[in-house]
């Protein structure tokens, strides 16, 4: 396999890895590399890669003192400008959604649990449900299709071939459950109850596998993106 079939993950912690993403990359054949940014890794140049994913994390890209942020924010600039596609995923989509000029907020209280979106371009992101957490949320870049909502934040947009997501494709119930036990409180202040999160993500484990299966599907073969380059399955 050529090294331009490559897929780099931009792993921000230990429990928010590639997941359902990552299991549906390898599933298609492409070579896997995951960057642990957390334990200093620094990938070089994303000409490399065929497709960048940026996962996850529990910091907040408006907290300057992230030790990584920077660098990565840098990274992702010279993809963009690179026309090498990112797809963002929480924080990787706010990350993402910075570099193409948008603001990112805090929100007064978390969004949290299987959310339907609404979305004007299922083809693309459907409705869901998804499993939806974060603390912070991101306005639609400039030059950016919006692609989905909820009424609290954006959840979904475009722009050539990129796409940003702010719900989790990638959770897993391992995952979904080390989130529960760190973040015990962001559940309480949102009245969601954890064993019912749970017992959710379990049972909604098959349709969520098939929901990032399709999401990565649409991204390597350019259905998610307006001019992107040679597709990652020719």
């Amino acid at each position: 396999m050529s090294e331009d079939r490559r897929v780099l993950f931009l792993q921000h912690q230990d429990d928010c890895g590639p997941g359902h993403l990552g299991d549906r990359v390898r599933e298609l054949g492409l070579p896997v590399e995951v960057a642990h940014l957390s334990h200093g890794d620094r990938p070089a140049d994303p000409r490399r890669y065929a497709l960048v994913v940026a996962l996850g994390s529990d910091d907040s890209t408006l907290d300057a003192a992230v030790p990584y942020l920077a660098d990565e924010r840098a990274f992702l600039s010279d993809a963009v400008a690179a026309e090498v596609p990112v797809l963002g995923v929480c924080f990787g989509a706010q990350l993402l959604a910075t570099v193409l000029g948008a603001r990112v907020r805090p929100l007064d209280r978390p969004e949290i649990g299987w959310l339907d979106v609404d979305s004007v371009a299922p083809d693309v992101v459907g409705p869901g449900p998804w499993l939806v957490w974060h603390l912070d949320a991101f306005d639609c870049p400039p030059d950016a299709e919006l692609l989905a909502t909820t009424d609290v934040a954006v959840q979904a947009f475009r722009q050539g071939p990129h796409l940003g997501v702010q719900f989790h494709p990638e959770a897993t119930p391992e995952s979904a459950g080390a989130w529960a036990a760190k973040y015990a409180g962001a559940l309480t202040s949102v009245g969601v109850d954890r064993s019912a999160l749970l017992a959710e993500t379990d049972r909604r484990q098959p349709e969520s596998r098939e929901r990032a299966a399709q999401l990565v599907d649409r991204m390597v073969n350019g259905v998610s993106s307006a001019g992107a380059r040679t597709t990652l399955g020719s």
